[in-house]
């Protein structure tokens, strides 16, 4: 850019600088139109442009490269390749950026650290991912049924897509040790504790899939059937989830939308029993970790999609609009196979939450169940009436009936096992020994069917006033068959506080139990922890702790079947460990 200036104008520029009237600093914090305009009184009109567009070119643009350079190598956290492209991208500025576009640009920039940036070729990567995604995906037509080959090629195109942007995001927010603050470190300590803890057994059918079983047995035996195929093929490093999900994004009611209307939950990455894939990395048992892993979170999956196929079209043939929001029939499939909605919260306290119990989302869908009924007396109430249903109604009593069954089934095992050995089966709900089935030498080793629910009513029941032999009180009946009231607050013995706060603290997460046992300098068992035990209590699942308390405490008891049974956490020890008698 050549061009002169007559010599009174530079004269008179030159002496506005002298003196101090013009200056770089005063120029720079101006916008490109307001520096036009004010050295338009100084040059004139025809020359600001001119003079303007050459102090940007040679002295702004160079002084703001630099600025950005320097900003850019200083930040940490950034990977070498990404870094590259941020530099090579501000040196080939070509014009200043005013001040509002430079907020957006260190927006931009700040992105990068914050793990939404990417490289050129990791973009390039991105793009082609996402055009195979919609090759495929235009090659199916909608008479193609689930499973078909041109719907699971869909799938896996778009579970390759997913995967390797959630890597990316992944890889990009991962923090190194030293920025790691002490809620990020406790976070993944309880999340790899957790997932020890559960894995080693297949373990979603008895308890979170219970409810599927009395509801639709053909999907539970089907799931049931596949989830040993998916363990055999993660046993042998083959990726076993990668086809159920492909086979879930695939599906009919995947791609018409009708899963994301109701809100169905079939884009996790894991449910909560494994909520950290640090395990896996460790040899030889990272392998047996993951198959167990593949078998609960591809359950889940396939007991979810396939319910809620069944359910969106019974619901559609009475007339049900599943695309209102106010239907619920979403949170409806999602709490019957475990994993119960806790509600509108910030990231942070869910984190926490998460972090401090073991599972508290299948904990919130077993109390979904006990209130379903009541919610679902508004509905029946407008039926006997004949009045029109509300949006919401057909959810509430399909849900109502599910609880029903669930209960029934429940009692009619109970049942039977009364009739068969009177005292197996405890009746009265304010006895430590109630809804559960006790078995082996002296009845001493409890079998839990009521998937939680049990200790629920147990505890409301002893909250509640009630009578025993003709007085009121908040009655207890303990373990040994003795009865005491916790209103007289008895030295050594249990008052409604202590019951609450236990209740809680048997769902802790094996991390959070630790701690606790610590500061408290007393374990589950009552004795004082140790480092073995505290070791044991975070590493050891807990179908192999079961098994090695039940193969010494039950002489008298086949112990084959019970073995069996508790690997599923299907009756069995259910999760419970006689000398701790924590529930996962």
């Amino acid at each position: 850019m050549i061009f002169c200036l007559p010599k009174n104008i530079v004269d008179s520029f030159l002496g506005k600088l002298k003196s101090g009237e013009i200056t770089p600093e005063k120029l720079t914090n101006m916008t490109s139109e307001e520096r036009n305009q004010y050295l338009s009184g100084i040059v004139g009109a025809t020359n600001a442009s001119k003079v303007n567009a050459l102090f940007e070119s040679k002295l702004l643009l160079k002084n703001q490269q630099l600025g950005i350079i320097n900003w850019a190598k200083q930040v940490s956290g950034i990977k070498p390749e990404i870094k590259r492209d941020l530099l090579s991208r501000v040196q080939k500025m070509d014009k200043i950026l005013q001040p509002k576009d430079m907020d957006s640009f260190l927006g931009d920039l700040a992105n990068q650290r914050l793990g939404f940036g990417v490289t050129m070729e990791e973009a390039g990567r991105i793009a082609d991912l996402a055009k195979t995604v919609a090759d495929k995906k235009a090659m199916i037509s909608e008479t193609m049924e689930n499973g078909s080959p041109e719907r699971i090629d869909y799938g896996v195109s778009l579970n390759a897509f997913k995967t390797f942007v959630e890597d990316l995001k992944l890889e990009a927010s991962s923090k190194k040790l030293t920025e790691m603050n002490p809620a990020d470190w406790y976070e993944t300590l309880s999340g790899a504790s957790k997932g020890f803890k559960a894995s080693m057994d297949n373990s979603f059918f008895g308890r979170q899939g219970y409810k599927t079983l009395v509801e639709r047995p053909d999907i539970w035996w089907d799931a049931f059937g596949k989830s040993w195929v998916d363990m055999g093929k993660e046993l042998k490093g083959i990726d076993a989830i990668n086809l159920i999900k492909a086979d879930a994004w695939s599906r009919k009611n995947a791609l018409n939308g009708k899963y994301k209307a109701i809100g169905l939950d079939i884009g996790l990455e894991s449910e909560e029993a494994f909520p950290s894939s640090l395990p896996e990395k460790i040899p030889v048992v990272g392998r047996a970790y993951k198959a167990s892993e593949a078998a609960y979170n591809g359950a889940a999956l396939r007991m979810r999609i396939d319910l809620a196929d069944a359910w969106i079209r019974d619901a559609e043939e009475t007339g049900v609009d599943i695309r209102n929001k106010d239907e619920h029939i979403g949170t409806l499939i999602n709490s019957i196979t475990g994993r119960g909605s806790l509600g509108p919260m910030p990231a942070s306290w869910s984190k926490g939450i998460n972090a401090s119990f073991f599972s508290i989302r299948f904990w919130k869908s077993t109390l979904d169940t006990m209130i379903a009924p009541f919610k679902a007396i508004p509905a029946t109430v407008r039926t006997i009436t004949d009045k029109p249903p509300e949006p919401g109604d057909w959810a509430k009593k399909k849900w109502a009936i599910n609880t029903f069954k669930t209960i029934g089934s429940i009692a009619a095992v109970l049942t039977i096992a009364k009739i068969f050995d009177p005292e197996s089966v405890e009746l009265e709900p304010r006895s430590s020994r109630s809804g559960k089935i006790w078995v082996g030498n002296n009845h001493q080793i409890p079998v839990d069917i009521t998937l939680g629910m049990g200790s629920l009513v147990t505890l409301a029941s002893r909250l509640v006033p009630s009578t025993h032999k003709g007085k009121w009180g908040h009655w207890i009946k303990d373990s040994k068959g003795r009865w005491y009231n916790w209103d007289k607050g008895k030295y050594g013995k249990l008052v409604g506080k202590d019951l609450v706060y236990n209740y809680i603290a048997g769902k802790f997460a094996p991390l959070t139990s630790s701690v606790y046992a610590i500061l408290s300098a007393r374990d589950f068992t009552g004795g004082k922890p140790t480092v073995g035990s505290i070791i044991k209590n975070l590493t050891v699942p807990m179908s192999l702790e079961n098994a090695i308390d039940l193969a010494q405490d039950s002489a008298d008891v086949d112990v084959f079947w019970q073995l069996i049974l508790n690997a599923i956490n299907f009756i069995g020890l259910a999760g419970v460990n006689p000398r701790t008698k924590r529930r996962r």
